[in-house]
């Protein structure tokens, strides 16, 4: 029997709204242990943002800004700035083999749809576990 993506979904999916900040998106990260969270208007699924793109986002390490002038930057630039918005999509019944595929061709964090809206996103985390499982006789 061949296991879907469906068995890898987290409820709630964690998602911000497209008005958010980054300052916004990375509370959301960091306080679920995601690798990558969805940007949705009105419900739908419009972008998509990777704790990569957070950290590509921050100012250098050699910056003179502070702490604090670092935090108040991120809390006024709009997540759109920098969200992905070609994602890669699949249906809730995918196997996982296939989603594995997929994010080994670069597709990064895919975003689970079904009947168009947002289930789930899934990403390599999500799937290492599934993988190094042995395979039923």
């Amino acid at each position: 029997m061949t296991r879907s993506v469906r068995s890898l979904l987290r409820r709630p999916v964690v998602a911000v709204e497209s008005t958010a900040t980054l300052a916004d998106a990375d509370a959301a990260l960091r306080s679920d242990g995601l690798e990558a969270v969805a940007v949705v208007r009105d419900g739908r699924l419009v972008g998509l943002v990777t704790a990569d793109d957070l950290v590509a986002a921050r100012p250098s390490a050699a910056t003179t800004l502070s702490i604090g002038e670092i935090n108040g930057a991120l809390a006024t630039i709009p997540i759109q700035s920098i969200m992905r918005r070609d994602i890669a999509t699949i249906a809730p019944d995918t196997p996982i083999a296939e989603a594995a595929r997929l994010l080994r061709d670069g597709s990064g964090p895919l975003a689970v749809l079904e009947g168009g809206d947002l289930v789930g996103l899934v990403g390599t985390a999500d799937l290492l576990p599934e993988l190094e499982q042995p395979e039923p006789f």
